[in-house]
């Protein structure tokens, strides 16, 4: 898996600790399941099992098996007023 960092994104990290968590969940909706990613500079109150990713100067840690995970992991800064993470996977915002 190749991870992806936009600069405003990795300075963001770097300012809360450096390290970014990434967990994808699914989801059933009327079209079919739906998978998304959670990302986060806060370490999750249930630590599951977190793959390091190689992202330079940042921790980048996955749950899952990223053999299965998407092929290019992309981290990006939204929002104006609060500012966030979030993640695509192969530049998509879910994974149908």
């Amino acid at each position: 898996m190749d991870v992806v960092v936009s600069p405003e994104a990795r300075r963001f990290a770097v300012g809360r600790g450096g390290i970014v968590y990434v967990r994808s969940h699914s989801h059933r909706c009327c079209a079919g399941p739906l998978t998304l990613l959670d990302t986060t500079t806060e370490a999750p109150t249930a630590t599951g099992a977190f793959v390091d990713l190689p992202a330079g100067d940042l921790t980048v840690r996955y749950c899952g098996d990223p053999a299965a995970g998407p092929h290019v992991l992309t981290i990006a800064l939204r929002g104006t007023f609060r500012r966030r993470l979030v993640s695509y996977w192969d530049g998509c915002a879910f994974k149908p």
